[in-house]
């Protein structure tokens, strides 16, 4: 039992060395910015996933931006088109008075 909590101990008391600041500002806990961009911790890489999860949340918000775009300016030019024709049939309804 003791002996778990001195290597508890080591490794919280290493851990806490670990964040650097970046650009002063953030705590940054890679030890490089290769490691970050690979996502690397104990030699365990995850850049795979996380950068994918990035891509693809980009990816559907930009399309939903595109396509909220195509769907606003169909919904406008059905309007006009509604409103041309509401303003068609009033004006052939007041020359038939």
């Amino acid at each position: 039992m003791m002996h778990s909590l001195v290597e508890f101990a080591l490794v919280f008391s290493a851990a806490a060395e670990i964040p650097q600041k970046l650009f002063g500002l953030f705590p940054f806990y890679f030890a490089s910015f290769s490691d970050f961009l690979q996502m690397a911790s104990n030699g365990v890489s995850y850049a795979f996933y996380v950068w994918l999860a990035y891509a693809l949340t980009y990816l559907l918000l930009i399309g939903l931006i595109i396509w909220s775009y195509f769907n606003h300016r169909q919904f406008k030019q059905q309007l006009e088109a509604k409103l041309a024709r509401e303003q068609r049939v009033k004006q052939y309804q007041e020359q038939q008075t």
